[in-house]
């Protein structure tokens, strides 16, 4: 690449990532087919380090040439110091993660599904409005440096999402359920049928007393509970000490029915990748094993901080997984249902992410859950909220995980928790 030759003749370091994007999306909205978008996008970001600071620059379009590079080192006299360099290339894992058949899908394929999908809904019930959006997308990244490193990868990602919302009285009845995936392996029929199955529970709504329940957590609302985890896990929330897990490697920190495991390099991963955007070739880390803390999400500067090696996980401005895996346990989520007496089922929630999440503390309301009693979901459950403390409840009142897995932003089974405290308007 011109730049990184010239950032070499210059004596800076520097990195730039170049990203390219087609996507497709048709939406279904009021039940009929609303938008039919396509769109295409090219980025660059280019990063240096002068004097030991860094400057970074984003560029839209166009190739960068000298003047972008002019741009971004008078940027770094500005810029935060930093303690490390860009690292020498790695030969890291290659990761299923493109799919020709995406490419190629059509759009009357794509219209006929949502067509498919929301002829279902609809058959529901002729008062619901139905929607439906069908996305499909094309990456290409490329990162080069001054340390010698040139790769480039592509990947496809397909997004299917549905939705359902019907005023009954006072019942105000609204699911939507989301499936993604680097492949066209969506099974719709699974998806309906689990609508189905919400919207008929929906239509039976239920009161409970306040106190402790057993709940299952679905893997939407278990994602609630991990969020704050991600957050301590952050390798800049540890260095500034904010994170509660700070010097606590090696301790056993939750049950030890929970690992959680970040792999940039999980073969079909949404977030898979070759390098993260400092180029530190991605990976699989066990970040919390069998409830002991064994890793921090790291990149090259909080690593270097913490004496420790970047994770693959960096960013040009902050700390993310790539993706983020709680393995599964060896219990059927409908066995977990099935062997409650009296129970709670959460699969949506809503607000549960705005507190503090250093606190670990996860209070929200209930958006969509279900009664179970005796061992069967009887009804849907309105104007409640729950709260758990995540220090205190993944660690003994986390009773299973199932056998099932889905990829909900994080790849989740269901989770089965003891004494969660339920509060109603009542």
């Amino acid at each position: 690449m011109m730049i990184i030759s010239q950032s070499l003749k210059k004596g800076l370091e520097a990195c730039l990532i170049t990203r390219w994007s087609e996507s497709t999306e048709v939406s279904f909205r009021f039940n009929r087919l609303r938008n039919i978008a396509n769109t295409e996008n090219v980025s660059h970001t280019l990063q240096v380090i002068k004097d030991g600071k860094t400057g970074v620059l984003n560029i839209a379009g166009f190739e960068p040439g000298q003047e972008h590079l002019d741009k971004v080192v008078e940027l770094s006299e500005f810029g935060s110091p930093v303690n490390y360099s860009f690292p020498q290339p790695e030969q890291p894992p290659n990761p299923e993660m493109y799919h020709q058949d995406v490419v190629d899908l059509g759009l009357d394929t794509m219209i006929d599904r949502g067509s498919e999908l929301v002829e279902f809904l609809r058959a529901l019930d002729p008062a619901i409005n139905a929607s439906c959006s069908i996305a499909k997308s094309h990456y290409k990244k490329a990162i080069h440096n001054t340390k010698g490193l040139s790769a480039s990868w592509s990947k496809t990602v397909v997004e299917t999402v549905v939705g359902v919302e019907l005023a009954q009285g006072q019942n105000l009845i609204s699911i939507y359920d989301w499936y993604v995936s680097t492949g066209l392996d969506c099974n719709l029929d699974q998806m309906k049928a689990g609508i189905e199955r919400d919207f008929n529970l929906s239509k039976k709504p239920v009161d409970i007393e306040p106190g402790s329940y057993h709940v299952v957590f679905t893997p939407s609302a278990f994602a609630d509970l991990i969020h704050p985890i991600v957050a301590c896990l952050d390798g800049k929330s540890v260095v500034r000490g904010i994170s509660p897990l700070r010097g606590r490697l090696g301790e056993k920190v939750f049950s030890d029915k929970l690992t959680i495991v970040e792999d940039g390099t999980l073969k079909n991963g949404v977030g898979s990748a070759l390098y993260d955007d400092q180029g530190v070739r991605c990976q699989r880390t066990f970040l919390v094993n069998a409830g002991v803390l064994s890793e921090y999400l790291l990149d090259l500067e909080s690593a270097k901080a913490l004496n420790r090696r970047p994770t693959g996980t960096g960013r040009i401005s902050s700390i993310s997984p790539n993706n983020l895996l709680v393995l599964p346990g060896d219990t059927p989520s409908s066995k977990m249902v099935s062997g409650m007496e009296k129970g709670i089922i959460i699969k949506e929630t809503m607000g549960a992410w705005a507190g503090n999440p250093y606190s670990g503390q996860v209070t929200g309301n209930i958006s969509l859950g279900f009664l179970v009693e005796n061992g069967k979901p009887v009804g849907r459950i309105k104007d409640c909220m729950f709260s758990v403390n995540i220090f205190r409840d993944l660690q003994h009142n986390l009773l299973g995980l199932s056998q099932e897995t889905q990829s909900k932003g994080y790849i989740l089974p269901y989770a089965l928790l003891s004494d969660v405290s339920i509060s109603t308007k009542h």
